[in-house]
């Protein structure tokens, strides 16, 4: 347990997995949460920092996002895929300086992108680390008045604006705990499932250990998010992403569902229809919304959409609800 980890405990968080906290709330909590302020610590977000004068210039031949489009004021949202166009992780690209950017992404996938992207950084006046020990995230909800972002930025804490009006704030670990207190003062602490629920709500994906390298970009509907750029030169991946805008259709894409139940589905757990055998889609991201309902990002084809049942992994569910996300495909 770090320092950031053993201040949370003494704050009254709870560490049920290594990456995961709450604060003793329960799902039956979370509709009354939704109407109020609230910060979370997100601890299953890491930090892969890029430092050095071709920072910019590397990572643009790297993801779906345009890098230069990327500002103090304004963060990116984007993927890195594989050669054949599947996404090996998804991200927000924030900006320390012109020389100095950050990765923030799943914990899990934090090593073997640097893996990955060291292969080519050696042609690059770039310095690729993990930074996730340097950086914490908190995730803020709902109406923070005493919010300064002007003084925030003075401090070097970024502050990331989402498209359903959160705020993802990126600090020095050494800043996290003076900036948690006052904030947790008109805040109700609460833990990654209740963060990971908002995301589901707002239609963005998260790809884990267990989904990278399953999904095409457009099957996540980055494209609605402005996490693809059409405009921008190659990347690796780009052929692909690009055959699916200009010559094909995405057979598969993201839909927000609702079920009833108490054992979630874990990351990239298959789907069929009832009584086939075929796939016909996966779940990106699963999590509880209420006392024993589920909401859930899973890609399906259109066809298994429309179906009131479906197998998800192991359980048969006779009732699912398609919900709407906040955006058009």
């Amino acid at each position: 347990m770090n320092n950031w980890h053993s201040f949370l405990h003494q704050q009254g968080a709870i560490f049920p997995e290594q990456s995961r906290l709450s604060f003793n709330e329960k799902p039956g909590d979370y509709p009354k949460l939704l109407e109020q302020n609230t910060i979370t610590p997100l601890i299953h977000l890491g930090a892969l920092s890029l430092n050095g004068t071709d920072a910019v210039r590397f990572l643009q031949g790297q993801v779906t996002c345009d890098v230069e489009q990327l500002s103090a004021e304004h963060s990116l949202i984007g993927a890195r895929c594989n050669p054949k166009g599947r996404a090996l992780t998804s991200f927000r690209l924030v900006h320390v300086s012109d020389d100095h950017l950050l990765m923030i992404m799943d914990s899990s996938l934090i090593q073997s992108s640097i893996d990955d992207l060291s292969k080519f950084a050696a042609f690059f006046k770039v310095q690729l680390t993990n930074a996730s020990k340097q950086y914490q995230c908190i995730g803020l909800t709902g109406q923070h008045s005493t919010l300064d972002t002007t003084t925030l930025a003075a401090k070097n804490i970024i502050t990331c604006q989402i498209s359903d009006g959160r705020q993802l704030l990126v600090m020095q670990e050494d800043q996290a705990e003076t900036l948690w207190l006052p904030l947790a003062e008109q805040s109700t602490p609460v833990g990654t499932e209740f963060w990971i629920l908002q995301n589901i709500k707002a239609g963005i994906a998260h790809i884990q250990r267990e989904t990278a390298a399953m999904f095409i970009p457009q099957m996540l509907n980055l494209q609605a998010i402005d996490g693809i750029s059409f405009k921008k030169g190659c990347y690796t991946g780009q052929e692909v992403v690009a055959r699916m805008k200009y010559l094909g259709k995405v057979k598969r894409r993201m839909y927000r569902i609702a079920v009833t139940g108490n054992k979630l589905p874990a990351p990239g757990a298959s789907c069929q229809l009832p009584n086939k055998e075929q796939s016909i889609g996966n779940v990106v991201t699963a999590t509880n919304a209420n006392e024993g309902l589920q909401e859930s990002l899973v890609v399906l084809t259109d066809e298994a959409a429309q179906s009131e049942a479906l197998i998800i992994g192991t359980e048969h569910h006779k009732k699912v609800d398609l919900l709407p996300l906040p955006y058009e495909i």
